[in-house]
């Protein structure tokens, strides 16, 4: 399906002008006109949109409470109405713990950088390239649509309204989008997806006249009279320069393995825009939930969970304001007959007051008790360990005493260890992301018999073709890595990476890589640069069947070691002959080079038969050492 992609709203109820009653038969894949289909699809979703207006209160209360915005009614002014029955402050709170909570955690887990890689078992050579095209692939499309940045959007949406979803869709120009998508948009028959598996999924969504015109040229007349939509059914919705129709997008999962009953489509109030038989066993979108409930599709979020402790933070925040303003300020007591000045009040220093009588007494009440001031702060500390957030790490601080790198590290693992839930959940979306990815390439692979993504690898930005082979066919075994599992200071990357250098882990050239600091890019890519061309040669050789021989200027010994593991690695997997003798080719010419440029030494008197004279023998040098290995020989 094209259709080019627009912002997403930020509405979550419309206003239509449809007549909502409960659908008899809402089977509107089995409709036997399209004119019913379209009317079966419209009135169902309009049906679960009306059934289901309590989801609208829940995310208009959890979004209030983060951002002090509302997503119940984005435009209009029935916000004070919903405050009043709900008895929420109108005013941004003060404290509010809700939004420091989930700020702190989308700050920590988005950190992580979750790489998908497809793993082989028992595989030869070509299934393990295919695997490490795939690899590439992914990364390259992960860069193209942004999935980082839009993961950390849906993240936070899952913290504060329980459940953040991604969409994968076609767009017009044949390439794989992502689009960030309210859960309020979607919707599903509670009885249907009480064990949180719907087989029906419904999307609303407002999407521009003119664009629906571009992406649908040829129902352009029926578009141009469909019905308008607004976010809500308040007087300021109305006040629009947008014209938007509302598009219903409906999924039917098939019933069973050989069922034909799986269905897709695409419609507005003006007819049915799109449809297509849906082969597919799942639904084209990633779901990230927080806490999921013990029944239902839709989780709980973490606004929901603290929305007791901020209302009464709230509630003392206020009590102590007033207290405040009402006690806390500083009074002058004047006898009642003494002659005072008052005109000499003020702020100038060195005042001179004139008076008769009793000496004016200035008085600043306690106007708060300390009981209150403490019961606000244990209530903000059991507040961030219902989120299992410290208060320190919310403030970015470290704990006293804790100083040496060794110490900060097992204290970032400590409290990290609460978040492995959320971590876990945040890694298995990337790995669902990846496998929605891959099948809407293929599909556009296979209609344009080719797709290409934008690889950014060391060597440059690459043009990744899209491997020909199915993957739910192949024995491939999707998991997530972090992309790097040092610590992210430099102080305690340094650390890290000194400590494996000097326990032998890694030699002193890897730990140079391992550091990766930006200062250091340019020495680091010299230092290297002799070592990535040899990967360079050998993996064109595998992966192309190119050959290109080794010569003077390449780390020959460096050379020879790897070609060596290359040989025992790939020829046991079934490597073709021609490219097997690539290999034994290039070790033979390093060998040569270096054989040319060390000839061997003829001692003198050998030519003419005499007696000959020893060798000398130079005097052995210390080696070198480097000051991450004290105690060690530089490698």
């Amino acid at each position: 399906m094209k259709v080019t992609p627009t912002k997403p709203s930020s509405s979550v109820t419309f206003n239509t002008k449809a007549a909502v009653k409960q659908p008899k038969q809402a089977q509107w894949w089995k409709a036997k006109s399209r004119e019913q289909m379209k009317d079966e699809l419209l009135g169902t979703a309009t049906y679960l949109k009306e059934s289901q207006n309590f989801r609208y209160r829940q995310a208009a209360i959890f979004a209030r409470l983060y951002g002090n915005q509302s997503l119940f009614n984005f435009i209009g002014s029935n916000l004070q109405k919903m405050d009043n029955s709900t008895n929420l402050p109108v005013d941004r709170p003060t404290f509010n713990l809700i939004q420091a909570s989930t700020d702190t955690l989308v700050s920590r887990i988005s950190q992580n950088r979750p790489s998908p890689v497809f793993l082989t078992d028992g595989s030869d050579y070509k299934q393990r390239n295919t695997a490490k095209k795939l690899n590439n692939f992914i990364q390259g499309e992960f860069y193209q649509t942004r999935a980082y940045e839009k993961a950390t959007i849906v993240l936070r949406d899952a913290l504060v309204e329980g459940t953040g979803c991604l969409k994968v869709f076609e767009t017009a120009d044949n390439k794989v989008g992502l689009d960030r998508v309210l859960f309020t948009e979607l919707f599903a028959d509670p009885n249907e997806c009480i064990y949180g598996e719907p087989r029906q999924l419904y999307q609303l969504k407002l999407v521009d006249r003119q664009v629906l015109i571009d992406s649908f040229p040829e129902h352009k007349a029926a578009l141009s009279v469909a019905e308008g939509a607004t976010i809500d059914n308040s007087a300021e919705s109305s006040k629009t320069v947008s014209d938007m129709v509302l598009v219903v997008e409906g999924w039917h999962l098939k019933s069973g393995q050989d069922a034909k009953d799986g269905y897709h489509i695409l419609a507005c109030s003006s007819g049915i825009l799109f449809e297509e038989s849906f082969e597919k066993d799942k639904f084209p979108f990633v779901f990230l939930h927080y806490s999921r409930r013990m029944l239902g599709f839709w989780a709980q979020g973490l606004a929901e969970q603290l929305m007791g402790t901020q209302l009464e933070i709230n509630s003392l925040m206020h009590q102590i304001s007033r207290a405040i303003k009402l006690v806390g300020v500083p009074r002058v007591f004047v006898e009642m007959g003494s002659k005072v000045n008052k005109a000499a009040f003020n702020n100038e220093i060195g005042t001179i007051i004139e008076f008769q009588g009793t000496k004016p007494i200035y008085e600043v009440a306690a106007c708060v008790p300390q009981e209150l001031y403490a019961q606000l702060q244990r209530t903000i500390d059991y507040g961030f360990q219902q989120a299992g957030v410290s208060q320190l790490q919310a403030t970015s601080q470290k704990p006293a005493g804790l100083n040496s790198g060794e110490a900060i590290r097992s204290y970032d693992d400590i409290s990290n260890d609460r978040f492995q839930t959320l971590s876990k959940t945040y890694d298995t979306l990337f790995i669902d992301l990846a496998d929605l990815i891959i099948d809407t390439a293929s599909d556009i692979a296979k209609r344009e018999k080719k797709y290409q993504t934008i690889y950014p690898g060391k060597n440059g930005v690459q043009r990744i073709d899209l491997p020909e082979i199915d993957v739910k066919k192949n024995p491939f075994v999707i998991q997530c890595f972090n992309m790097s599992s040092l610590p992210r200071d430099p102080a305690g990357r340094l650390a890290k990476v000194t400590e494996m250098i000097q326990s032998g882990m890694v030699d002193l050239r890897e730990g140079r890589r391992l550091l990766d600091f930006p200062d250091l890019e340019q020495v680091e890519r010299l230092a290297n640069a002799s070592e990535e061309r040899v990967y360079q040669y050998l993996d064109l050789i595998i992966e192309e069947g190119e050959y290109n021989g080794p010569d003077p200027f390449m780390d020959l010994d460096f050379a020879i070691k790897t070609v060596v593991a290359y040989y025992n690695l790939y020829v046991p997997a079934k490597l073709e002959d021609e490219k097997r003798d690539m290999l034994q080719d290039f070790y033979d010419q390093c060998g040569a080079i270096l054989q040319a440029a060390n000839p061997p030494t003829i001692a003198p008197g050998a030519q003419s038969g005499g007696p000959q004279a020893p060798t000398p023998m130079a005097s052995p040098e210390a080696p070198p050492t480097s000051p991450l290995i004290p105690n060690g020989a530089l490698q």
